[in-house]
């Protein structure tokens, strides 16, 4: 009988850390988590000529994110309302369509009838508005934060050559996502596709240095920029908490920027991600 009681209690620990582990997993693969939105000061009225254009281009996003990992759309009825998704490109179709079909919806909730609004999810962005954003570079902070179990002198080199192999690789084809890695430390960049190559240099640049710069001892880091985003992370080891998922346990230091089409809009950071 004891040996049976000890069978079933066993079983029960190895139930309940199966059940942790495939929580664990599942967190890790969440990647709709939210990270930032912001939305235009000018607002429209729903039964307008541009509610129509703000449909039309978001339906197009909605109808592309199964077949390409980044497009930008035109409304036919309004030349100067355009919209564009960046999904991160290493990742399979169906996760893209399923981020951007979650993006619209925080949209739709978060920036009711804005003229402009943006969200960006873990694994995608998608934008709108009639700011002539198209194919401009924008390198202003938006969002940003470092956290992790405090490291050392040794990690910190190994953040800054990971992050200077983002900013040394070759401009990738095919929406500009970018990997490094340096010992125990890894690190990922994606640019929004309206980019050349050169601007998505130059903004992958930016990123990293505002990383280097900001984020001291810290041993996880992202930061987002208006046409980019880079993020460093641990591949086990020396202190670094994360996933390549990209979910990290951050939560010591985050900073959100309005500037812009954001402007009226507080940020809200969900430090569960």
């Amino acid at each position: 009988m004891a040996t049976l009681a000890t069978a079933a209690t066993l079983l029960t620990v190895l139930s309940t850390l199966l059940l942790l582990l495939r929580a664990g997993t599942c967190a890790a693969d969440d990647y709709s988590a939210f990270v930032y939105a912001g939305c235009s000061q000018g607002h429209y009225d729903a039964s307008s000529p541009y509610a129509s254009a703000v449909d039309s281009v978001l339906t197009s996003v909605a109808n592309s994110a199964p077949y390409a990992p980044y497009a930008n759309f035109t409304a036919p009825s309004d030349a100067s309302m355009v919209g564009l998704y960046q999904c991160r490109s290493d990742l399979p179709s169906s996760i893209c369509s399923g981020c951007v079909r979650s993006a619209i919806s925080r949209l739709s909730t978060l920036c009711a009838w804005s003229a402009g609004g943006g969200v960006q999810l873990r694994a995608c962005f998608v934008r709108y508005g009639n700011d002539s954003f198209l194919g401009k570079q924008d390198t202003a902070v938006l969002f940003k934060k470092c956290g992790g179990t405090p490291g050392d002198a040794g990690g910190v080199a190994m953040r800054d050559s990971a992050l200077g192999a983002l900013v040394a690789a070759a401009a990738p084809e095919g929406g500009g996502y970018r990997a490094g890695g340096s010992g125990g430390v890894q690190a990922m960049s994606q640019c929004v596709g309206d980019l050349g190559a050169k601007a998505c240099s130059d903004c992958v640049s930016a990123a990293a240095a505002q990383l280097k710069a900001g984020c001291g001892y810290a041993t996880a880091g992202e930061v987002y920029l208006g046409k980019c985003y880079a993020r460093f992370w641990a591949n086990g080891g020396g202190g670094f908490s994360s996933s390549s998922a990209g979910r990290h346990g951050f939560g010591l230091v985050h900073h959100a920027f309005a500037t812009g089409f954001l402007a009226s809009l507080a940020y809200v950071v969900s430090l569960a991600v």
